[in-house]
C-alpha cells in the first residue's frame, strides 16, 4: 500500500473507526481498493469525517456476516447496505432482535451443510421488492440449511 493511503488509514480512519483494530481497518480498505481502485485517489483527498463516511458507504456495498461456530447478535440496530446483506449462521447462531435491516438483497439463515440456527424477532427486514415485519412476541427460526432470500 502506498504511503499516502497508509498514512490515511493509520491516522484518520483508525481514529474514526475507534472500535476496530488498526489491522482490521487497514485490511478493510485494502480489500475495498482492490475491488475499486479509484478509492485510492479518493482516500488521498480526505479532509473530514464526512469524507470518510462517504468513502466507507461507497466501499461497503455488501455486509456479509457469519457466526462460524460462535454467535452473532444484532440487537436494537439499524443496518443498511447499497447492494446486499447476508447473515449466515453456519454452525453457530445468529440472533436479530429489535432491528431494522435494509438492502436491495437480503439473505438470512444457513447454507449448504450448516448446522446452526437463526432467530429473528421484533425486526423489520426490507429488500428492494419485499418486506418482512416480525412483531413483538413473534419470531422466525431457521435451522440447518434453511434460509430466506429477499430480492
Amino acid at each position: 500500500m502506498d504511503p499516502i493511503t497508509l498514512g490515511f488509514i493509520n491516522n484518520v480512519a483508525a481514529g474514526y473507526f475507534v472500535n476496530f483494530s488498526q489491522a482490521v481497518v487497514r485490511r478493510f480498505f485494502e480489500l475495498a481498493i482492490a475491488r475499486r481502485p479509484a478509492l485510492r485517489e479518493e482516500i488521498s483527498r480526505v479532509l473530514t469525517n464526512e469524507d470518510i463516511e462517504r468513502i466507507f458507504r461507497e466501499a461497503v456495498g455488501v455486509i456479509d456476516a457469519a457466526a462460524g461456530r460462535g454467535s452473532l447478535d444484532v440487537d436494537s440496530s439499524f443496518l443498511s447496505a447499497v447492494r446486499g446483506i447476508r447473515f449466515d449462521h453456519q454452525h453457530g447462531q445468529v440472533s436479530i432482535q429489535g432491528s431494522t435491516i435494509n438492502a436491495p438483497v437480503l439473505k438470512t439463515g444457513g447454507s449448504g451443510s450448516s448446522t446452526g440456527k437463526t432467530i429473528m424477532s421484533d425486526a423489520v427486514l426490507t429488500s428492494k421488492g419485499t418486506s418482512i415485519h416480525i412483531g413483538k412476541g413473534a419470531s422466525i427460526v431457521m435451522t440447518g440449511g434453511a434460509s430466506i432470500t429477499q430480492t
